[in-house]
């Protein structure tokens, strides 16, 4: 499986289920001390453990936890293809 393209706006999931589902918006990406990977990645929490926290993490630990990007269906999240 592809890794989804991280871009501020985007929501993404851990593709967990049950308690350690997660689910993240990327506010803001900023530039990082060195390599594209070490980028600063913003975001909020949307669900999931630690519901609307804001955090910071770099590039390449987002890319780890984030499986694929979502979309918001009215009441649901689906699977960006």
């Amino acid at each position: 499986m592809k890794k989804p393209e991280i871009k501020p706006g985007g929501a993404y999931s851990n593709g967990e289920f049950g308690n350690r589902w997660s689910l993240r918006q990327v506010v803001a990406i900023e530039p990082g001390p060195g390599l594209p990977d070490q980028d600063l990645v913003l975001f909020k929490v949307l669900a999931g453990t630690g519901r609307r926290a804001r955090l910071t993490c770099t590039r390449a630990e987002f890319m780890r936890w984030a499986r694929y990007e979502v979309v918001r269906n009215e009441n649901s999240w689906e699977r960006v293809q």
